[in-house]
């Protein structure tokens, strides 16, 4: 395998500097990964070992930083921003990088820049409310899709974010999570309390009220503020005491990761950074590696997950023809049921998003491990259209690499022979038995590749003089080195 080298082509230049058809890398002499297939995604499977990262994820990734791409790295391995500085300097992109981690002066206020971003769809509560539920979903992660009560309580839930997040937008033109909290804990407990002259001068929700009820305001904010007293002054003071306890308790304690010290400071005090850096070429690594850093850092990696893969969305192509990747190893660790959808239309933001994980079981219990996370995952694995399988002793996915690549009708021959029991004179002569044989031909539809190949693929290192193998999977590719949809590819870890 060799690396297609990236030249840039003159500005007053007929086609766009990016083009679908450009070559980012060859698969072999005859066979090349173009921008378009990468737009498309990839997964890369292989067990620990199996030099997935070393080898194609090595290569996938300096083909796009050759390329321009910029990107968002998640991390999961503390040697991962090691890596990746590697990647930048091999890749002349050292100036590029932007590392966001606990050593670093970046800042990303993720609910305040969905607020007051620019462009349409800037500032509706609704998808603020969507994406704090989206980033606060790996809490959630093995509790199952909750019956008709459990529902009710997500529903009262977000209605009491969505309420308090327009109160604070109104008030105070920002929207934190260390604000929403302290609104939130402030609320009136009854309608008792709502004519106590001691909560409301006490009470931060009942001065964001009153700072709301003098600003100026348009037609369509003041209806939304009639609806946000109301729900304060009279529907919620109005729940029962038990009612009540539980809408609070369940918010609060899903925001209270967010409140606290690391997470507070780099996601909820000012904003120098934001997913739209990707766009000018910026390769943004989320230096808090999940091993080292736990539920703190997959949060952080989600959060900037989501919010990267929103603002991708909407970006006008057109102005901003730069591709972008979204990156994770250990991809489990990162996701969401929301990946699935992104999937079905990034195509046409050019984001090409690139997963490794161990295997898919890995992914299935991410999800939840029930129907709806495998259904979820099958999307998913569906629209990642490249696919890199490597080293691997997981029955399931071996098998399923193997159904993808599917089964050709093959040939089996067979044969038999028998034997009469010799009398005792015709041993004496030394001559043979009686006896007959037969053979023949089947035909069956078999795996092309059959699932333990897999397990005896190079996992590079010097025993294998830096060589690691895969076998790669196209959808709707034929491939003219093989003639048939898998290329089994060498890659160097050199």
């Amino acid at each position: 395998m060799r690396l297609w080298p990236f030249r840039r082509r003159s500005r007053d230049a007929a086609r766009p500097r990016w083009d679908l058809s450009d070559t980012l890398l060859h698969w072999s002499r005859h066979d090349a990964w173009s921008l378009r297939d990468a737009v498309e995604g990839t997964i890369v499977v292989g067990a620990t070992g199996s030099g997935k990262s070393s080898g194609s994820g090595r290569a996938i990734a300096l083909a796009m930083l050759r390329s321009g791409f910029g990107g968002l790295v998640l991390t999961a391995k503390p040697d991962d921003l090691a890596t990746w500085q590697r990647h930048c300097r091999e890749a002349g992109r050292e100036d590029d990088l932007r590392v966001f981690g606990p050593d670093s002066e970046l800042r990303f206020g993720f609910l305040d820049y969905e607020l007051n971003r620019p462009g349409r769809g800037a500032g509706l509560t609704e998808n603020i409310v969507q994406l704090l539920s989206a980033v606060l979903e790996v809490a959630e992660r093995g509790s199952g899709t909750g019956g008709d009560g459990e529902q009710y309580w997500k529903r009262a839930q977000a209605q009491l974010a969505r309420n308090a997040i327009d109160l604070l937008s109104m008030a105070t033109g920002r929207v934190t999570v260390p604000e929403l909290y302290k609104l939130v804990i402030s609320a009136p407990a009854s309608r008792e309390q709502v004519r106590s002259d001691d909560w409301r001068a006490s009470s931060f929700c009942f001065r964001c009220l009153g700072d709301a009820d003098r600003r100026e305001k348009s037609p369509e904010q003041a209806r939304d503020f009639e609806l946000v007293a109301d729900y304060f002054l009279v529907e919620f003071a109005a729940l029962s005491d038990r009612t009540r306890s539980v809408v609070v308790s369940s918010f609060t304690s899903t925001v209270d990761i967010l409140n606290r010290s690391l997470l507070r400071e780099l996601f909820c005090t000012t904003t120098n950074i934001t997913p739209a850096a990707a766009e000018e070429g910026a390769i943004i690594v989320i230096d808090l590696p999940v091993k080292l850093f736990a539920e703190v850092g997959q949060f952080a990696q989600v959060l900037w997950k989501t919010a990267f893969q929103r603002s991708i969305e909407r970006r006008n192509i057109e102005a901003s023809p730069r591709p972008v990747f979204l990156w994770a190893d250990e991809a489990q660790h990162v996701i969401t049921s929301g990946d699935a959808m992104f999937q079905t239309t990034c195509r046409s933001s050019r984001a090409a998003t690139c997963y490794l994980t161990q295997n898919i079981s890995n992914v299935y219990a991410a999800l939840g491990g029930s129907e709806k996370g495998r259904v979820e995952a099958a999307s998913l694995f569906g629209n990642l259209n490249t696919k890199v399988f490597h080293c691997n002793s997981d029955p399931v996915t071996n098998e399923w690499a193997a159904g993808l690549i599917g089964r050709t009708r093959q040939a089996f021959a067979n044969a038999s022979n028998s034997h009469t029991a010799e009398d005792q004179m015709t041993s004496l002569l030394g001559l043979p038995g009686a006896g007959g044989g037969n053979s023949g031909f089947s035909e069956s539809y078999e795996f092309e590749v059959q699932p333990r190949a897999f397990t005896q693929l190079r996992t590079g290192g010097p025993e294998h003089r830096w060589c690691v193998d895969g076998i790669v999977f196209q959808n709707g590719k034929s491939f003219r080195a093989s003639g048939t949809n898998w290329l089994p590819v060498a890659f160097s870890q050199r």
